[in-house]
């Protein structure tokens, strides 16, 4: 459950307590009043957060003295359901943005799980490349790629756009360095099983796409959906590097053929389930605009995905 606090003029008071009303919120109150405003707190479950917190942003349009501040409810006596529900568009907004900075912090953790990677490809050590995907800052751009084609919002497709293909490329820099200490290179298994496309990879991508969204949709933990999306993009990126350096060109080319197909195959499904559960734009003019922003972004994943598979001599 949540806690909306609205804070507003005191002449919306009860225009705010009757919307609370017409929405049936487990409980509406008044928490305080100063200077000609007036704080009201709205008790509501997470299903209905949505559609009231639309309510008041539509009310508060055009006027500079309205807050709206959202509290998740830890706990609530005599018992209420506090069961996780979807998070409103605005919280995930916030999230992904957070998460889908181009900073110092996502900078240094692709250098440093690219390291990981790079050393658990090399010596074949799996538990060494699990290392790195738990540290691989990959699945927030990802993430909020998905959200702002959904909502058809093109300034933060070009943001999360450019933040994974940064990390991407920063990424396949550090693993061509490392290929190149390394120029009489073992192919290892690991190393050998990132260099084709295989169907289990794809459904592994695929797979990884939708529980992502789901995950943050939801408010459930995404540590190891994050895990999911970073073994699906960070071996191959690393792969690709350590290929290019040793100049193992045919290996490099199923690698950089498997990273295509799992950028693709993520963002497809992610975008399709943020689709699905109702995610859209709260007006109504913007949402044309989402719906073309959406198709497009749908149709160039589906026509990527297929174009890399027909033209794989290999799919295993």
């Amino acid at each position: 459950m949540l806690i909306i606090e609205v804070i507003a003029p005191t002449s919306n008071e009860d225009e705010i307590i009757r919307l609370a009303k017409r929405n049936e919120v487990s409980d509406v109150w008044i928490s305080g009043q100063r200077d000609n405003q007036t704080a009201v707190k709205i008790l509501l479950g997470n299903e209905k957060s949505q559609k009231v917190l639309d309510q008041l942003q539509g009310m508060m349009e055009g006027r500079n003295n309205f807050r709206v501040l959202v509290h998740p409810l830890e706990l609530a006596l005599p018992n209420e359901s506090l069961k996780k529900s979807a998070l409103t568009r605005e919280s995930l907004s916030s999230q992904l943005n957070a998460d889908s900075q181009l900073d110092l912090q996502f900078v240094m953790l692709v250098f440093l799980s690219t390291i990981v990677a790079a050393i658990g490809l090399i010596e074949n050590n799996v538990a060494v490349i699990i290392g790195a995907m738990v540290i691989a800052p990959l699945l927030g751009p990802n993430l909020a790629l998905s959200l702002a084609t959904t909502l058809g919002h093109l300034k933060e497709v070009r943001r999360a756009l450019g933040t994974l293909l940064s990390g991407i490329v920063i990424a396949l820099m550090i693993a061509y360095g490392i290929g190149l200490l390394y120029p009489d290179l073992t192919m290892t298994d690991e190393l050998m099983s990132r260099t084709h496309v295989g169907m289990s990879s794809m459904a592994l991508a695929l797979a990884s796409g939708a529980a992502a969204a789901l995950s943050i949709t939801t408010g459930v933990s995404s540590v190891l959906v994050g895990v999911m999306v970073a073994v699906a993009l960070l071996p191959p990126t690393v792969t690709l590097g350590i290929m290019l350096a040793t100049q193992h060109w045919d290996a490099a080319y199923g690698a950089l053929a498997l990273l295509l197909v799992n950028i693709a195959s993520v963002n497809f499904t992610t975008q399709l389930t943020m689709r699905l559960k109702g995610i859209q734009p709260r007006e109504d003019k913007f949402r044309n605009i989402s719906r073309v922003v959406f198709a497009i972004g749908i149709i160039f994943w589906l026509s990527l995905l297929v174009i890399l598979v027909d033209r794989m001599p290999v799919l295993n």
